[in-house]
């Protein structure tokens, strides 16, 4: 008898115990699914917004050139036009940041306060002005960058992304690499110790106080639980990116479904799903890094998902990835363009020292729309063929260009990819290359953006003006006022800027086309350059990845060291290959929102 009731009282109690378990698990899983959507919409208007901001802090910021020119004004001319758009430039640039600030409190709050109930966290309060958390959000935003950069949806962070040929100059060294990877993570590590400061200054300690309860709070088993659940999430994500590439693969075999439409689909899925991703990734950083839980993984197994919730969470994420991409216009455009073959630096590959006359002659038989050649301004006022403003690299002698004359650059032999070669003059290589109907795009190199350009110019159009307009070819140079001077000297002539990184606004006056670093093109800023008339380049795109991709954006012309791949390529009959343009995409992604 004593053992029936002994018996009874313990099932009453376990029955109680798994009815309140059961409660919790309806109650968490509720609460996750209803703030999914409400998360996902604060990225999307956020990022839109410091994108906003971002563009018109750009748009009112004078050129670098322009402010190192400036002198010190008195009283009365403090108030100019350029102090007043750099004022407003700046006060944009702050309004973002402090909106960042606040935002990475803001999901502090909520996950460990409103979302939770923890009631460790009952007193935090925000703090705009604090020094500890402005700092540890600086360093948030430090370690965001490689996450931005693989397309995750970091607030602010997306805005900061490397063109390729930054990231290239690293890549070719594989000992920096591991030395860049090795720093990284140590980094990474030493964020992950800070993780809960800026919690902990919101609940009143002072910055050291809070960094040492950070540094000892954060154990080895939270560490290793966070590192694992973003393992996993990166993990889902390439394979999600496999499972698209894959989708995309078919539809471009099947002649009676446009792949276009597929991969503009898919772009939308793909985009809902990084939100997704980062959504995932913000709750492990902000609510499960500070949990004491036994299992690393328990928060992936711990509540059973019904149908329901799965088909809201995708219909979710497909409405932000619509969203998102008809706000950006992010999408593969119609193709109404032949694209241009460039030849960068006249090469074709290997084939000759690059911007040589031996280059010139092996590459022009391949009969590229145009070669690319840079040209800088000698001591005796000449021109010769060279890139670098020195020529230590390609000569071993440590010589500028403009300290020597033509005929002493001239004797001088250049060793590059097994070949060698004599430096050539600009007037040798342009006869040739006019000689044999080989059209040239003309890079102007200047020694520094400072430098005064109306001479320059007038000894240039003085010796080739006429030539360069008779035989169709064009100038460009990053040099804006070099060129804005040309084309006021000269509006036959065909000119162009070049913007190594797309994030100023674009020029209205002074050019006719643009030559833009390829990582950086998106669809909006293509459209956004045809709409003024001109035309868009692309530079410099050598992997075949990237020439399908730009092949299917609708650019003017893509410059290469590659021209016989990028013409194969262009050549393919029937319809391009745009699983390999949306693989590039989704590898190397740039909307912000």
């Amino acid at each position: 008898m004593v053992a029936n009731c002994l018996f009874f009282r313990r099932y009453n109690i376990l029955r109680e115990e798994f009815t309140f378990w059961k409660r919790e698990k309806i109650k968490n899983n509720a609460v996750t699914n209803k703030h999914l959507i409400p998360i996902l919409i604060i990225l999307l208007v956020f990022n839109y917004l410091e994108n906003f901001l971002y563009e018109l802090a750009n748009h009112f910021m004078p050129k670098i050139s322009s402010v190192l020119n400036w002198s010190l004004p008195n009283w009365p001319d403090l108030f100019t036009k350029q102090a007043i758009d750099l004022l407003v430039a700046l006060a944009c640039y702050a309004l973002i940041w402090f909106a960042f600030v606040i935002l990475i409190q803001l999901f502090f709050f909520y996950f460990l306060r409103i979302r939770d109930h923890l009631d460790h966290w009952s007193d935090m309060k925000l703090k705009v002005f604090n020094p500890g958390i402005h700092l540890i959000c600086l360093l948030f935003l430090i370690a965001g960058l490689p996450l931005a950069n693989v397309g995750y949806k970091l607030p602010l962070v997306t805005l900061i992304k490397l063109p390729y040929f930054i990231a290239q100059t690293f890549i070719k060294n594989i000992f920096l690499v591991a030395a860049i990877l090795l720093v990284v993570m140590f980094f990474w590590l030493l964020i992950i110790k800070l993780l809960q400061t800026i919690p902990a200054i919101m609940s009143g300690k002072s910055f050291s106080d809070a960094v040492r309860y950070s540094w000892f709070e954060m154990s080895a088993k939270k560490i290793r639980h966070l590192t694992l659940a973003f393992l996993t999430n990166l993990i889902v994500l390439l394979l999600l990116i496999g499972l698209v590439f894959c989708i995309q693969t078919l539809v471009d075999q099947v002649p009676f479904f446009s792949a276009r439409v597929s991969a503009n689909l898919l772009i939308v899925f793909f985009t809902g799903l990084l939100y997704g991703a980062t959504y995932e990734l913000l709750r492990c950083i902000f609510r499960n890094s500070f949990s004491d839980r036994e299992k690393i993984f328990a928060p992936f197994f711990e509540h059973k998902i019904s149908i329901k919730q799965i088909l809201l969470a995708i219909v979710s994420i497909i409405g932000i990835g619509l969203i998102s991409s008809i706000s950006t216009n992010n999408f593969f455009p119609v193709i109404n363009r032949r694209v241009l073959v460039i030849s960068h630096k006249g090469s074709n590959g290997n084939n000759g020292v690059p911007n040589s006359l031996q280059s010139l002659k092996s590459t022009s038989r391949l009969k590229p729309n145009y070669i690319e050649v840079d040209v800088r301004y000698t001591k005796d006022h000449q021109f010769v063929v060279m890139h670098d403003d020195n020529l230590k690299s390609l000569t071993g002698k440590n010589l500028k260009p403009e300290q020597a004359t033509l005929k002493q650059l001239e004797k001088i032999t250049m060793k590059a990819v097994g070949h060698q070669t004599k430096i050539t003059s600009f007037q040798k290589y342009a006869n040739y290359a006019w000689n044999h109907g080989q059209k040239l795009l003309v890079e102007i190199k200047t020694p520094s953006i400072s430098q005064k350009y109306e001479s320059l110019s007038k000894v240039f159009l003085s010796k080739y003006g006429k030539s360069l307009v008779k035989h169709h070819d064009l100038i460009h140079s990053l040099n804006q006022g070099l060129i804005n001077s040309i084309h006021k000297k000269d509006p036959n002539l065909k000119v162009g800027f070049i913007i190594s990184y797309n994030t100023e606004s674009l020029p209205h006056k002074g050019n006719n086309f643009y030559t833009i670093e390829y990582s950086t093109l998106d669809n909006e800023l293509v459209g956004t350059v045809h709409r003024q008339g001109k035309r868009i380049f692309a530079w410099t795109s050598d992997d075949a990845l990237s020439m399908h991709w730009l092949s299917v954006m609708n650019v003017d012309g893509i410059i290469t060291d590659y021209p016989q791949k990028l013409k194969t390529i262009l050549k393919t009959p029937g319809r391009f290959d745009y699983n390999k343009a949306l693989l590039f995409y989704m590898l190397n992604i740039r909307q912000v929102y």
